[in-house]
């Protein structure tokens, strides 16, 4: 109710008109930190026994390297002497990464185990070093001090798999508002020309999203026609996994990417795997000419007809209809995902 104040009417303040107002938007990653994930860092060829790997990382730098057992470490990569650069003309001296600089070394566990000018070694003499497990022919590395989640697994056991791993596909986006797309259903019909004939059911839960029931969909654009029958679920906030009956083939697919600030960008990997053909079927030879099929119809979706519009998008929930609800919770979802950082005094230069 209006107020009366010496003899004047007081009014409320003037609200704006909603259409006056700009939507709400998810924070960049780097604002409070990044989404505890599991992050893919580089392919797994990219770093043989015995081999370095440099590489830009969230807000900073890692190196990658893996020792003569075999195994892989993701560990910050300035040293803790004077804070040379690891991945420039650092060695690998058995399981122990030798510094180009003053020749310090660093075990896989991170900690300094040598110094060749003698003396006591330092007990803050340690690298940061990441979580780290490998799958699908990538090197993950988690956002954290300890996993929070398991990586995702596909319905079919590994041993009886083929899969093809590709990337680095770049994108301006980041990769949980790009995965969006797995719920924006209007986008589905109106940008890649699908008939959706049953949509599933959407639950998100703490640690992702789920759709279930299966959702039923022909390919009008691209794929004459042809019926597929999909389950989807988010991971985290920058998995996405489907998979079911696509277009006649039983294949699945995992789209996952992690931020590197310095370029401004989101690096995207995309792993396609499908059942070996028996023999009788062409086997091994007949399964990756399959499979090369759905990378260039992943492409076509992702890079031809998603990439030119989510490089330039200014992401926000604005105007909301009833057909973006899921959207909205995914909205809702990214803005309550839990942020650290607890490798940024090490990796930042």
């Amino acid at each position: 109710m209006d107020k009366i104040v010496e003899g004047k009417l007081d009014k409320p303040a003037k609200r704006k008109p909603r259409s006056e107002t700009r939507g709400e938007r998810v924070p960049p990653q780097g604002e409070g930190g990044f989404d505890v994930n599991w992050y893919p860092v580089c392919l797994s060829n990219d770093v043989r026994a015995g081999e370095v790997k440099g590489m830009d990382f969230l807000d900073g730098r890692v190196v990658v390297f893996r020792g003569e057992n075999g195994v892989v470490t993701v560990m910050s990569a300035y040293c803790r002497h004077f804070g040379a650069d690891l991945g420039v003309g650092g060695k690998v001296m058995g399981n122990e990464l030798q510094c180009p600089y003053h020749h310090w070394r660093y075990g896989q566990d991170g900690a300094c185990k040598h110094i060749p000018i003698g003396g006591a070694i330092p007990k803050n003499a340690r690298q940061f070093v990441f979580p780290t497990i490998e799958k699908w022919g990538l090197i993950f590395a988690f956002n954290g001090l300890e996993p929070t989640y398991q990586l995702p697994e596909f319905p079919i056991p590994a041993d009886k798999l083929m899969y093809r791993t590709f990337g680095t596909l770049k994108f301006k986006l980041d990769i949980g508002l790009q995965i969006t797309n797995s719920v924006d259903f209007q986008h589905l019909i109106i940008l890649h020309g699908l008939d959706i004939e049953k949509y599933p059911n959407v639950e998100f839960h703490e640690n992702g999203m789920r759709q279930t029931g299966g959702m039923a969909w022909r390919d009008n654009m691209r794929g004459g026609g042809a019926k597929s029958v999909i389950e989807a679920q988010i991971v985290g906030s920058n998995f996405l996994v489907f998979g079911g009956d696509l277009a006649g083939i039983n294949a699945y697919a995992v789209v996952v990417g992690t931020p590197i600030t310095k370029e401004g960008c989101t690096y995207g990997y995309t792993i396609m795997a499908m059942p070996r053909f028996p023999e009788s079927a062409g086997g091994a030879a007949a399964t990756n000419t399959a499979l090369g099929a759905l990378e260039r119809w992943s492409h076509a979706l992702m890079v031809e007809d998603d990439q030119p519009i989510m490089d330039n998008i200014s992401f926000r929930m604005d105007n909301v209809l009833h057909h973006d609800r899921y959207v909205a919770q995914m909205f809702r979802f990214l803005q309550n995902y839990p942020r650290a950082h607890p490798s940024a005094e090490y990796i930042r230069k």
